[in-house]
C-alpha cells in the first residue's frame, strides 16, 4: 500500500496562501490580554466571559480574535470589528470576483452576513445541493461554509479560485480538505488563499500546528515512497 498525493497523480493549478495581518486595536487587545491572563474578561459591568480550562480558553480566544465570544448562557457577546474590516477590505481588493468563505463558529456567519448587507453582493450560507449547484453557475458572489460540513465531495471547482479563512480551523484534514473543494481537477485558475491572522492571537498558534502537522505528514509519505522505491529496485 502506498499514499499518493493528488499533485502527484494530477495536473493542478498552483495554489498560493495568502496571510492577511489582522491588528487588533487598543480596546480588543486589551480585552485579549485579559481573558488570556486571567481567563476572565469583563465586558462591562453585567458580562463576564470566563474559561475554566485551557482549552476552554483556547475556544474562547479564537472566538476573540473573530471578533465576538459566546459568553455562560450562550448569547453572543460583541467585541471588536478587526478582522470584520480586514475581510471586507479584502473582498473588495477582489474586484467582484466569487469568493469562498471559511467560518468557524456560528456567530461569525451572522456577523459575516450583517456585514455584508447592502453591499450588493449575493451572499448564501451552504446548505446543500442548491447552493452548490447555484455557486458553479455563477450566481453566488459570496458563499459562506463551515469546513467540517462541506468539506468532503463537493465539486465548487468552477465556481470561483478564491478561498477567505475568516476562522480557523486546527484540524490539518479538515483545512487541506475544504481548500480542495476549489483546488481540484477542473480548476482552471491558481487558487488563492487568503488566511485572515490576528497578530499576536491564537490564530499565529492555530497556523504553526497546521504547518506542523503538515510537515511531519510530508515527511512520513516521502519516507514511505523512498521505501517503496527501495524495494522495488531490490526486487528487480
Amino acid at each position: 500500500c502506498i499514499s499518493m498525493k493528488s499533485e502527484d497523480y494530477l495536473e493542478l493549478p498552483d495554489r498560493i496562501e495568502h496571510d492577511v495581518p489582522v491588528i487588533l486595536d487598543k480596546a480588543a487587545a486589551k480585552a485579549y490580554r485579559d481573558l488570556e491572563t486571567n481567563m476572565l474578561l469583563q465586558v462591562d459591568e453585567e458580562e463576564i466571559v470566563t474559561a475554566t480550562t485551557r482549552a476552554t480558553l483556547t475556544g474562547k480566544l479564537l472566538q476573540l480574535c473573530n471578533g465576538a465570544v459566546y459568553d455562560e448562557t450562550g448569547e453572543v457577546i460583541q467585541i471588536h470589528d478587526c478582522k470584520m474590516e480586514v475581510f471586507t477590505e479584502t473582498l473588495e481588493q477582489l474586484q467582484g470576483q466569487h469568493v469562498l468563505v471559511y467560518y468557524y463558529y456560528r456567530h461569525d456567519v451572522d456577523r459575516i452576513v450583517n456585514a455584508l448587507a447592502g453591499s450588493g453582493l449575493t451572499v448564501r450560507v451552504y446548505r446543500g445541493a442548491d447552493e452548490e449547484k447555484a455557486w458553479n453557475a455563477g450566481e453566488i458572489d459570496v458563499l459562506l461554509a463551515q469546513p467540517a460540513s462541506c468539506g468532503y465531495g463537493l465539486n465548487l471547482q468552477d465556481g470561483g479560485h478564491h478561498i477567505i479563512w475568516f476562522g480557523m480551523t486546527w484540524s490539518l484534514e479538515e483545512y487541506q480538505q475544504a481548500n480542495k473543494r476549489l483546488h481540484r481537477q477542473g480548476q482552471k485558475y491558481p487558487v488563492i488563499i487568503h488566511r485572515l491572522i490576528v497578530k499576536g492571537g491564537m490564530d499565529e498558534d492555530v497556523i504553526q500546528s497546521l504547518e506542523h502537522k503538515d510537515k511531519s505528514q510530508e515527511a512520513l509519505i516521502a519516507a514511505l515512497k523512498a521505501r517503496v522505491d527501495r524495494v522495488r529496485e531490490g526486487i528487480q
